[in-house]
């Protein structure tokens, strides 16, 4: 009896050490942009009455799909890789240009790499979090639209600069099982790039903090 006793004792602990043991995991889910920018206006190399102050800009929200891998580094830290499909921002005129509305539109890829610090023991389903790490954000396919073109005196070019920040986040993890498991997360970083506007040879130019707010919830499968 005193065997069969410690033998399930044994079994017992071993089931309870390897639980939710995997090492790698990967994520899929959804990603909300609040963008809260801010910028100052728009500098000219041209006449002051061809950009009328005050001319400035803001950005619009966004949302995409989101993918990430995960490694486990020991019972509470982790490598988190987050990143998503390329979602498109309106930006807006504000001030002078605020009537035109919509002047431009612009992608970004803004894969970010976190260590993480999980709460709690491994075992327990459901584990808070928090991470600090690095935003790198690049942006592309940025178009100005015909009410830009008309505001600005004809076709512009835009140049958006990369931008590398620090990151940080603080989210929850629920563990359905030894592989399957669902986290949130609410993110903040820094993402800021210097704009200039192309308009024959006339350069409007302007520096945008973002200022995003980002919530993430995602699927995960551990491996």
């Amino acid at each position: 009896m005193k065997k069969t006793k410690m033998i399930a004792a044994l079994a017992l602990a071993l089931s309870a050490s390897s639980a939710f043991a995997y090492d790698n995991t990967v994520n899929a889910g959804l990603i909300g942009l609040w963008v809260h920018s801010n910028s100052p206006d728009f500098t000219s190399n041209g006449p002051a009455y061809l950009t009328p102050q005050p001319a400035g800009l803001t950005v619009g929200d966004g949302k995409t799909l989101m993918f990430g891998f995960t490694r486990k580094l020991n019972d509470h830290f982790d490598l988190d890789f987050t990143a998503g499909l390329p979602p498109e921002h309106k930006i807006y005129g504000r001030g002078t240009m605020g009537p035109y509305g919509v002047i431009a539109k612009v992608k970004q890829r803004a894969p970010t790499l976190f260590v993480n610090y999980n709460f709690g023991a491994p075992s327990e389903k459901m584990r808070p979090f928090v991470g600090l790490g690095l935003n790198y954000t690049q942006f592309f396919d940025a178009t100005t639209t015909p009410s830009n073109d008309i505001a600005t005196g004809g076709p512009t070019k835009l140049n958006l600069k990369e931008s590398f920040g620090l990151a940080g986040h603080i989210g929850i993890k629920y563990q359905f099982d030894d592989r399957w498991s669902v986290t949130g997360a609410i993110v903040a970083a820094k993402v800021s790039t210097d704009l200039t506007a192309i308009t024959g040879s006339i350069e409007r130019k302007t520096t945008i903090d973002f200022r995003p707010v980002v919530v993430t919830l995602g699927v995960g499968y551990s491996f």
